[in-house]
């Protein structure tokens, strides 16, 4: 009876840690980029309407084929701009035990309206394969003298 005593006594104080190391492993931010093929994709700029963006793609090929990369500008599920397409060579003698080549393509371009976007980047042969990087823009900045 003891146990169950010091049990009832201790379990109120062990509960909240329980659910706070429980917890420990939840992300309430982006998920982590990075596919197999993908590894990163970033967006810079200034974050504006109007103003120049560059969005960088870094892959690692390692297909005994060339790759085609498509990069485009999504607004929810609707296609905004297309903003490029680039094709990762081949890795002579790849497969899927080679040694990845890395490589990167960026792709500039510019979004007339404020809002939240996506940017993506897939291969068309699977567009299984993809990463996704979300930003915002602001409203254009107000011209000067006018």
């Amino acid at each position: 009876m003891t146990g169950v005593r010091i049990l009832r006594r201790v379990s109120p104080l062990i509960l909240p840690l329980v659910v706070l190391f429980a917890a420990c492993g939840v992300s309430y931010g982006d998920p982590p980029q990075g596919t197999e093929f993908f590894k990163s994709l970033t967006i810079s700029g200034t974050r504006r309407a109007g103003e120049p963006l560059t969005a960088a793609v870094v892959y690692a090929q390692k297909n005994p084929t060339n790759l085609d990369i498509k990069c485009e500008i999504r607004q929810g599920k609707d296609l905004v701009k297309d903003i490029g397409t680039q094709q990762a060579p081949g890795l002579p003698f790849g497969g899927p035990k080679a040694t990845p080549l890395a490589g990167n393509f960026s792709y500039d371009f510019a979004l007339d309206k404020p809002g939240t976007y996506k940017a993506e980047c897939f291969t068309p042969k699977d567009e299984d394969n993809f990463i996704i990087k979300t930003f915002t823009l602001a409203a254009a900045s107000p011209s000067a003298g006018g």
